[in-house]
């Protein structure tokens, strides 16, 4: 199958990494790909890294009308030349320009890989109600939203879950974190990967700490590790630790290049956001290494994360849940193993790079013999 993505979206995000998993995925299965990028942005860093065909000329956030005109066009001829059997956007502003560009004649199907509600101005609803023919939602909770705004009843809607490339994680060495960070080799080591914005929610484990009692803490030791964002800082959250009198189980790094040797050596990953998260990909990550994951239940995290399975789903922004999970952690090394071995298994059964790929096929399928059987 020949298959046109877009994502012009300007930033590093999930649902940029979602677009070039399934590039990549579909190019390994024999598919054909073509992938239209923000010029500039790290999508179309990445596209070029893993040879993904396609262009990265086009600037949709432009304020110069002549320049999204000039966008249009060269999107126009991508479609002539490369002859696709389906469109897949996968932000909203190249949903729109696909719908422009190729003239209503192909297929659409809209990838919705981010949280957010969608706006529902009269362009919107003749977008989704009359030029869209599926939709794929990369988590449950995104769909009542969509239901809500849109009358969907002639599209083809299917919750399809991101899924992982297990080849890219493979077994590797600890990466000596433990001993650099001079974290006893009883204590249970823990780590938050995300970046250092409100929306990680990071300062939940932080309080959560603060309710456990001082010989808890001291069997725990919780990394923190990602990039300041301009909302928030890690000196911000240290310094709130300070306050709360958890500083001494805490540890902070910058965001590292290579997670895969921490991932190999934590014994339990946290996940702390208190909304987003509509891909997630590092509980995905921790699965690959066998860990057992503490998470809030926001949007697809409830869908990944399932208490008493692979960890402990806890309602976001429940402080005494989360000290709970973080007590039952600390207690059980045997439960931690069993739940960290049932996430590698349920990842290796529903979530791989495959799946996702083999059930986004057979949703193009569905979406062709729908339309030319209208």
């Amino acid at each position: 199958m020949r298959v046109l993505l877009t994502c012009h979206v300007r930033f590093a995000s999930a649902m940029a990494w979602y677009t070039l998993h399934l590039a990549r995925g579909l190019k390994k299965a024999g598919h054909e790909v073509y992938l239209s990028s923000q010029r500039g942005s790290p999508l179309a860093e990445w596209s070029a890294k893993h040879d993904i065909p396609g262009s990265s000329e086009h600037d949709f956030h432009s304020p110069n009308p002549v320049e999204i005109c000039r966008s249009i066009s060269k999107l126009s001829s991508a479609i002539r030349s490369f002859g696709p059997d389906i469109l897949n956007p996968h932000c909203p502003p190249g949903h729109a320009l696909l719908a422009i560009a190729s003239h209503g004649r192909l297929p659409i199907v809209r990838t919705v890989a981010e949280p957010r509600s969608p706006k529902r101005h009269i362009a919107n609803k003749l977008l989704h109600e009359k030029l869209t023919h599926g939709i794929i939602y990369s988590t449950s909770s995104s769909l009542p939203r969509y239901l809500k705004a849109f009358d969907l009843t002639g599209v083809f809607q299917e919750v399809i879950h991101p899924g992982l490339d297990l080849e890219m994680f493979p077994p590797v060495a600890a990466g000596g974190y433990r001993s650099a960070l001079g974290i006893n080799s009883e204590c249970t080591f823990a780590a938050i990967i995300a970046r250092m914005s409100p929306e990680k929610g990071q300062e939940l484990a932080i309080s959560a700490l603060a309710r456990l009692t001082p010989h808890e803490r001291s069997q725990i030791a919780v990394l923190l590790t990602g990039d300041d964002s301009k909302e928030r800082t890690a000196a911000d959250l240290r310094n709130l630790a300070i306050q709360k009198g958890t500083i001494e189980c805490l540890h902070f790094l910058p965001r590292l290049e290579d997670v895969r040797p921490l991932l190999s050596e934590i014994d339990v990953g946290i996940i702390t956001s208190i909304r987003s998260e509509a891909v997630c990909r590092v509980a995905l990550e921790y699965m690959a290494y066998s860990k057992p994951i503490i998470s809030t239940d926001v949007n697809i995290l409830s869908e990944v994360v399932r208490d008493g399975v692979n960890g402990w789903n806890v309602p976001v922004n429940n402080i005494e849940g989360m000290a709970h999970a973080l007590r039952e952690a600390i207690a059980n090394s045997v439960l931690r193993r069993k739940l960290g071995d049932a996430g590698r298994a349920l990842l290796e059964r529903e979530f791989t790079l495959e799946s996702m790929v083999e059930n986004t096929i057979e949703h193009y399928k569905r979406v062709i013999a729908l339309r030319n059987s209208a």
